[in-house]
């Protein structure tokens, strides 16, 4: 609101304050003033004479005299002759500055943030003429656009949209410019208010104050010549209803904005400090709060009459972390003081799985209730995993118990046997889904070098009546090619017959070799032996050390990932999968082949590039684990099912025609072990995958799962628990045993495995784990 008056030094005019902020024309003063109970704006022009260093006092509600003097510059008007408009526009530092927005009402400078915390843009006028007059008519500026852009006046981005930048979504950032028609259209609605701290003065009504406010007129331009007379200007028409009424809406909404301003600069303030105090927090390193904060979002108590009681879910949440490191959760326990178990109830819960060797009757009763009645069959089918991992012999006594630990426990029973033989290895048997992604451990046996053909075929027939009494269905049982487990395999099982019947249905149990381990044989074997294959062909490792030779220059290179490393294994590198896969892969066949195309090799090595290829792709054929893989690595779908048993048949006469020629001179050997693995493996694959469609109605089978990839996993969990250690003694791989089985970890903590992700998820944990302990 706009109004002529002339003003004195300390003027009051109906509770409104004036201020300091003034005009530069040298017969106006445009004087800005607030009524701070009103939450209005309101503005006068003064007529009297106005010159440098004017005074205007004020006296606030506590009666103290506060002025203000206005420093501002009065300059000269200078008229260009050789333009018809012999006006010119004034302007004072007070109101616009390149350094700050000139939008009323708007302070934002290059620092500024906005509400959302987000660094304010500013911009400057635009190229274009037309659309530069549109921007000062909306910010309403008198001054031309040659002065304008000559001061470098700038428009901040809270006064744009979103759709008034090219790109809406990128509006914040330096790169994204405004659109060619852009035009400020945003909080635009109030004059410019100054930084200056006026308080109350004078309290009216509501009625009293819309009475007393002057109409609404122009605002003043200095360009229009003489101002009107004062005694017109203080001239006031009678506030009907209508314009009481126009006031009320005007102000309720102005009202509302600024509450809604406040509220989100109240966010933003809270939002900024919670920020502060974490950083403080992880600055000092004793981030208790947070802490605190993070653990009860998992760990909950329940506080009883008798004391602390915890939860199941509490116990397994608290024996992951304990599983992790028990140093730390010491720390967190004791010195941050977060309510968690002690480490003797955890052990405690702890030593309840696998209290002997053999079968752990705790897990089998937590599969039993898991795989109630209300699971389905093929929820239920799952493999059987025999793997063993070495240990370093060593003999504890156990006071408690008053026995000897690491000693192999069929010593006692052979009376033979003058001293007691040191455990040195742990076979252990593992459950796995094949419909679903679960593992579960459900027994192990420590032994001195080997189990037996006995042992062995005890422990299977042990395994599979537990998991049958869990409900469980096993339909396969997957094992590697050591000495005594593959005697006792191959006796009962072949070819024609691969698998062996269920010792409570009688159902076939169908037997797989570990094809990551066939695959490491067969490089070992092609390492000391050509083979022939085909009736006429000869392959040889040595046309794949020639190519390795030539392919191994600074150009650009067909096998990339060969290194020295892959043909002179070092100590415990041959049983590393990954070197054998890369070298009698699909990259080596092919660059083979180029060599060859430009007589970098000889001819002869084609038969090696063969095959090597083909036995890349009996490999991904065994291996797959995806159901959108492509090619052979394609699983085994119910559309597609007669036209891959197809390629498992001829795979199997591949591998049947291989003959060994030793390198020293020795006869030909018609057969390895592993050739047999691998052709057990082939005829297995075929019928069990077969029988899962057509019977159990699966609709493909992803051939990873009958692989050890999971006991691998699970091994190196062990490895790493509580430090690195390769070769554990007996009693921390069953302490490390049974904190897997407790907290339910699925993946390894390192990536230094020998194998891939199985993506399996524990099957049980202690949350849901039976609370009675197992009797000894």
């Amino acid at each position: 609101l706009l109004s002529m008056a002339k003003l004195g030094s300390g003027s009051e005019f109906s509770g409104v304050k004036t201020t300091s902020k003034i005009c530069t024309h040298p017969k106006k003063a445009l004087v800005l003033a607030i009524d701070s109970r009103r939450n209005r704006l309101t503005s006068f022009l003064a007529s009297s004479q106005v010159g440098r260093d004017t005074e205007f006092k004020v006296i606030r509600q506590d009666g103290e005299r506060k002025d203000f003097t206005s420093h501002f510059t009065s300059k000269q008007c200078k008229n260009d002759k050789n333009t018809s408009n012999a006006s010119c526009n004034h302007h004072t530092d007070m109101e616009f500055s390149s350094k700050r927005c000139c939008a009323a009402t708007c302070t934002h400078t290059a620092q500024s943030l906005t509400d959302e915390g987000v660094a304010v843009r500013m911009h400057r006028f635009p190229a274009d003429d037309g659309v530069a007059n549109r921007w000062r008519q909306m910010l309403e500026i008198d001054l031309d656009i040659g002065a304008i852009r000559k001061m470098g006046l700038r428009v901040c981005s809270v006064h744009f949209t979103d759709n008034h930048y090219s790109c809406p979504s990128l509006r914040h950032e330096y790169t994204t410019r405004l659109r060619w028609n852009a035009v400020p259209d945003r909080e635009l609605t109030l004059p410019r208010l100054i930084a200056h701290d006026l308080t109350h003065l004078v309290f009216r009504s509501d009625e009293e104050a819309d009475n007393l406010y002057p109409p609404e007129l122009q605002p003043f331009n200095s360009t229009d010549g003489e101002p009107p007379q004062a005694e017109e200007q203080q001239t006031m028409p009678t506030a009907n209803s209508s314009t009481n009424q126009g006031h009320a809406e005007q102000r309720s909404n102005n009202i509302a904005q600024l509450r809604s301003k406040v509220r989100r600069q109240k966010t933003t303030i809270r939002q900024m400090q919670a920020r502060i105090e974490k950083a403080k927090a992880v600055q000092s390193g004793s981030s208790s709060s947070i802490a605190t904060r993070l653990m009860q979002q998992k760990i909950r108590r329940d506080v009883r009459s008798r004391g602390m009681r915890w939860t199941k879910k509490d116990i397994a949440c608290s024996i992951q972390l304990h599983h992790k490191r028990s140093s730390a959760y010491r720390l967190v326990r004791n010195k941050w003081k977060i309510p968690l178990p002690s480490s003797s109830t955890i052990r405690r819960r702890i030593r309840q799985y696998f209290v002997l060797p053999g079968i752990c009757n705790l897990t089998i009763r937590s599969l039993q209730s898991k795989f109630d009645a209300s699971s389905t069959n093929q929820q239920r089918i799952a493999t059987i995993c025999f793997d063993g991992m070495s240990l370093t012999p060593s003999l504890r006594y156990q006071q408690h118990r008053d026995v000897v630990v690491g000693c192999d426990p069929r010593t006692a029973d052979d009376s033979k046997e003058q001293l007691p033989r040191p455990v040195n290895e742990a076979i252990v048997a593992v459950l796995r889904g094949v419909f679903q992604d679960w593992k579960q451990a459900i027994a192990y046996y420590p032994v001195f070098r080997t189990l037996g053909q006995e042992g062995f075929g005890i422990a299977i027939d042990e395994c599979l009546t537990a998991s049958h009494k869990a409900g469980i269905k096993v339909v396969a049982l997957v094992a590697d090619q050591e000495s005594t487990q593959w005697a006792h395999l191959s006796r009962r099982a072949d070819t024609a017959n691969p698998f062996l019947r269920h010792p409570v249905t009688g159902e076939p149990v169908y037997v797989i070799v570990d094809i990551p381990h066939c695959l490491k044989n067969a490089r070992n074997a092609l390492m000391k032996n050509d083979i022939k294959f085909n009736e006429c062909k000869l392959a040889k490792w040595q046309h794949l050390i020639q190519f390795y030779q030539n392919d191994s220059g600074p150009s650009l290179r067909l096998a990339s990932k060969l290194t020295d490393a892959h043909f002179s294994l070092a100590l415990g590198q041959k049983m590393k999968v990954s070197l054998a896969a890369q070298v009698l892969s699909h990259s080596v066949a092919s660059g083979i082949r180029t060599l060859v195309h430009h007589n970098e090799l000889s001819e002869d090595a084609l038969q090696t590039a063969e095959f090597a290829k083909r036995l890349n792709d009996i490999f991904d054929m065994l291996n797959s684990a995806h159901l959108y893989g492509k090619g052979f690595q394609q699983p085994i779908h119910r559309d597609t099912l007669s036209a891959q048993i197809d390629r498992l048949t001829e795979a199997e006469d591949f591998v049947r025609s291989w003959r060994f020629l030793p390198l020293n001179g020795r006869a030909v050997k018609p057969t390895m072990p592993f050739k047999e693995g691998w052709l057990l493996s082939l005829s297995a694959t075929k019928q069990l995958c077969t029988t899962l469609i057509r019977d159990h109605h699966f609709d493909y089978v992803c051939t990873r799962r009958f692989t050890q990839d999971h006991v691998e996993n699970l091994f190196c969990i062990i490895r790493r628990h509580n430090g690195f250690n390769d070769r554990p003694e007996l009693s921390s791989f069953v302490g490390a045993l049974r904190s897997v089985a407790a907290s339910g970890l699925a993946q390894p903590d390192s990536t230094s495995r020998n194998c891939e992700d199985d993506n399996c998820e524990a099957a049980i944990i202690a949350a849901c784990a039976p609370p009675v302990p197992e009797t000894v």
